[in-house]
């Protein structure tokens, strides 16, 4: 990875990031068309990181196709024919966002409210107009004056080989491109919005389809062994009941999902749900699902406890198929500045020392409607379609209160003061929800939670050539 804080620094120089990255693969297609006959391969894309560059195939060879990437990336010229098409197809692409699937949606605006910076597509769409051949042709220099550059090399090779891949691309960007590394404090990873307040509801519209669609996002707060397991534990036990319920016998959409949400060493429990239905009427139903879930716990079997610990840990435990999968693994691990290369092992360790009641302890404090530690975040992406549920008459819900009182007033007045980001509401059970009407305001009243630490020390990692042939 080359790391560059100029890649998403505004919505142009995300615009151009992308465009450099889509420009430069469309100019290796023909050679790279050659080396994929021969069993090599590569990816390039652009993050908010800058630019990753993974090559595949067999060991003996890779060297060849770098020095070709390299040679191409360090002398890259845009052409400007392709670079008016290519721009176009770009463009296209952000104008249809409106045209993916709701589910998509939710997934995608409850990533825009949670992470510290991210460009919304409307803004990337409102910088085109100056994404011209003379912005990008200046600005791949800039890209490229300053990096942090990462390498993980894995399969077959040797200390030695793995260094001298990393060497080579390090002297050919100091030489060619006048590289110079990052300082510290240019290599701050982004950082996820701490939810402070019980609940808080993001609303948006989508006129394409006539389905909607609600994410709902409970945050449990940082990674750590123990918590990792109680979460991942916990996910286990619902996922096929959840599905069972919402999907099966109420039939409140084709796509029912339940699962882990991990961004930033953050993460939580999240229930996906596209329906035809109103959101607000779904999330009812899924709240009514989770408030049942303590009897369910509890009246679990310790055999069937034991059954779901064991198919998780086997599920972890399970060896790679593919050498990518593994090398994926470790390279999310340098990503995170986690460094944690043994946590199957060390993870499942804990996982089977975990117990019924620490379960059920973890649902009561982070997950069950009277949480003290709840944080949820209820994302509604309504169907403005003619025949949608946005234009709709509202259907009846046993949690959707008849009307408000004065004091249910007083307290949206005092709520909305406070969150300073919209409005808030008051349903039934007492629990106030804030409305979150402007990201930007709202990120500004919030907190961030910190980076996480790694969990093996750099230094401890460091070792000499010598002491093994052989590099994972």
């Amino acid at each position: 990875e080359m790391n560059s804080p100029v890649a998403y620094s505004d919505p142009h120089h995300a615009n151009l990031a992308y465009m450099f990255a889509y420009l430069f693969k469309d100019e290796l297609n023909e050679y790279v068309y050659a080396a994929e006959l021969a069993g090599l391969g590569y990816m390039l894309a652009n993050t908010k990181s800058g630019i990753t560059l993974g090559i595949k195939g067999y060991s003996d060879k890779q060297k060849v196709l770098l020095e070709k990437i390299m040679d191409k990336l360090t002398a890259f010229k845009v052409d400007p024919n392709r670079f008016e098409i290519l721009r176009e197809n770009y463009i296209r692409g952000l104008k249809n966002f409106g045209a993916d699937q709701p589910h998509q949606h939710a997934i995608y605006y409850n990533s825009v409210v949670l992470a510290e910076k991210v460009w919304h597509k409307e803004e990337l769409l409102s910088c085109v107009d100056i994404l011209t051949l003379e912005a990008l042709q200046s600005f791949i220099p800039r890209l490229l004056a300053n990096i942090k550059l990462e390498c993980l090399v894995y399969g077959n090779s040797t200390v030695e080989e793995a260094t001298e891949l990393f060497d080579y691309v390090s002297q050919r960007l100091t030489k060619d491109c006048k590289t110079r590394p990052l300082l510290p404090s240019q290599t701050l990873k982004m950082r996820e919005v701490q939810l402070t307040e019980p609940s808080y509801l993001y609303e948006a519209k989508n006129e394409v389809h006539k389905s909607s669609s609600v994410e709902i996002y409970y945050q449990c707060g940082l990674q750590n062994t123990r918590s990792n397991m109680l979460l991942e534990l916990l996910a286990q036990i619902i996922q096929e009941p959840c599905f069972h319920q919402l999907r099966t016998k109420e039939q409140l959409g084709y796509i029912v999902f339940s699962g882990l949400r991990r961004s930033n060493i953050v993460q939580g429990l999240r229930i996906i749900v596209q329906s035809d239905r109103h959101p607000k009427y779904v999330e009812d139903r899924v709240e009514k699902y989770i408030a049942e879930l303590k009897q369910v716990i509890q009246d679990m079997s310790e055999e069937e406890f034991k059954s779901h610990q064991e198919a998780l840990a086997a599920k972890r435990l399970e060896k790679p198929k593919k050498l990518s999968s593994k090398n994926g693994k470790f390279w999310a691990e340098i990503l995170s500045e986690h460094l944690h290369f043994d946590r199957d092992n060390i993870e499942v360790e804990e996982l089977r020392k975990l117990t019924k009641d620490d379960i059920l302890n973890f649902y009561t404090e982070h997950i069950a409607p009277s949480g003290e530690q709840r944080r949820k975040l209820a994302c509604h992406v309504v169907s403005h379609h003619p025949e949608g549920a946005g234009k709709k008459p509202s259907e009846p819900s046993e949690e959707t209160p008849a009307s408000t009182s004065s004091n249910d007033k007083s307290a949206d007045q005092d709520g909305a003061q406070k969150s300073g980001s919209g409005s808030t509401e008051k349903p039934a059970n007492d629990e106030v929800v804030i409305k979150v009407k402007n990201i930007a305001q709202f990120k500004a009243g919030q907190p961030l939670y910190p980076l996480g630490k790694p969990f093996t020390p750099p230094e401890n990692l460091v070792r000499n050539l010598q002491e093994k042939k052989q590099i994972p």
